[in-house]
């Protein structure tokens, strides 16, 4: 279980763009750069609710820890693999290393993720008294 991609030989003589495993090791990080700092700028977004108000403390806090753990997360990840790549034919010796820091990495992630889920659901609690109330929208669109 390493890190190399393996390319089968129907797929080295195929006219199509290979997926993920079928790139090299200079578009195999290219991959896993676009992959985490996507994940890094989603991550920023939702630090962006830094200072919002919440319901409780406790959730504030919630907020704060998830929006750090999916903007670190992939950092973590990227790091790791860029690690095993580098490594190469010696990855053998380290794999259980990469393979736990991976799965941690990503374990992080998807609990942040769920916990924004599950804060952006309870939000619904108590939600401002504008909200019931009726749009006249004939008083934003001009008419004659």
């Amino acid at each position: 279980m390493g890190i190399e991609p393996l390319i089968s030989p129907r797929a080295a003589s195929s006219r199509r763009v290979p997926s993920l495993g079928g790139y090299g090791k200079y578009y195999a990080g290219i991959v896993i750069l676009i992959g985490c700092s996507s994940g890094i700028v989603f991550g920023g977004i939702h630090c962006l609710g830094w200072n919002y108000l919440f319901q409780t403390y406790t959730q504030h806090m919630l907020w704060r820890a998830a929006s750090l753990g999916i903007a670190g997360a992939p950092i973590l990840l990227f790091l790791d693999l860029e690690y095993g790549i580098w490594l190469g034919r010696n990855v053998r010796e380290y794999r259980y290393f990469i393979i736990t820091f991976a799965t941690i990495s990503s374990l992080i992630y998807i609990t942040a993720r769920v916990t924004l889920i599950l804060l952006m659901l309870l939000s619904f609690r108590s939600l401002p008294l504008g909200v019931y109330d009726t749009v006249v929208w004939t008083q934003f669109i001009p008419h004659f």
